[in-house]
């Protein structure tokens, strides 16, 4: 049997919902807005630029990203996988 994840296509700015798995941003410029890490330890998401476009990743508020407060993707085929350690994202 095979594992299926949510995939969700964005092209402008997004909010990443706790259903989501991968989040394609497939055109454009713009933010992808990654919810609170505070609670859900353990939950991951991909953000992949599949676009020419270049993508912020924001963490919540002030939560990091490997102690950034956002991630660029600013390249076509550029992706980052990230995972809640409960209080900021950890990229893995």
């Amino acid at each position: 049997s095979s594992l299926t994840l949510a995939y969700t296509a964005v092209t402008s700015a997004y909010s990443v919902q706790l259903t989501d798995f991968v989040v394609d941003c497939t055109s454009g410029t713009f933010t992808v807005m990654l919810p609170t890490a505070i609670g859900i330890v353990g939950k991951q998401f991909v953000i992949k630029n599949s676009g020419t476009g270049v993508i912020t990743v924001d963490g919540n508020g002030s939560e990091t990203i490997d102690g950034a407060l956002t991630f660029i993707l600013s390249t076509k085929g550029e992706g980052i996988w990230v995972v809640s350690d409960g209080a900021n994202w950890k990229v893995i």
